[in-house]
């Protein structure tokens, strides 16, 4: 007699650890995963995809404060979180963010006259354009918005 409720209680230990594990893996399935950025490996990602003109220029120190900069900026209009923060998943009522490669590149160049480099328009909306890249690659952001 003690074997069935020994048995009994494996089968619904069984079932409740199925039902959790399943209810978790279908949570998680229809969440997207956080994706972290790491800047130090941002900055060698887009310093690696800028063209060579504009590598001659630009040194690593440069790189990093035009991505921290645009990071500033993406944060400023709502795609990007900050430390700590956590985005809401987008809902169907949430309105896309679309980003124009002129008010960027005006946002990073302002920045980087304050703080005293010495780079081009061009030199800035490559970096941008590396950086986006880079960004979508690791799933921080979604892909460029059709005309």
């Amino acid at each position: 007699m003690v074997w069935i409720f020994a048995v009994l209680a494996a089968v619904v230990v069984f079932a409740i650890a199925a039902a959790t594990v399943g209810r978790e893996t279908f949570r998680l399935a229809h969440v997207p995963p956080s994706t972290i950025l790491d800047v130090d490996e941002a900055v060698e990602h887009v310093a690696d995809a800028l063209p060579f003109e504009v590598q001659a220029r630009l040194s690593y120190d440069d790189v990093r404060q035009l991505i921290l900069a645009e990071l500033d900026h993406l944060r400023s209009v709502g795609v990007l979180a900050g430390p700590g923060e956590e985005v809401p998943p987008p809902d169907g009522d949430a309105p896309e963010v679309v980003l124009a490669d002129d008010e960027a590149v005006a946002v990073v160049l302002g920045r980087a006259e304050e703080a005293g480099l010495d780079v081009t328009d061009d030199d800035v909306y490559h970096v941008i354009s590396a950086l986006h890249g880079y960004l979508a690659e690791i799933g921080a952001v979604g892909p460029p918005a059709s005309a």
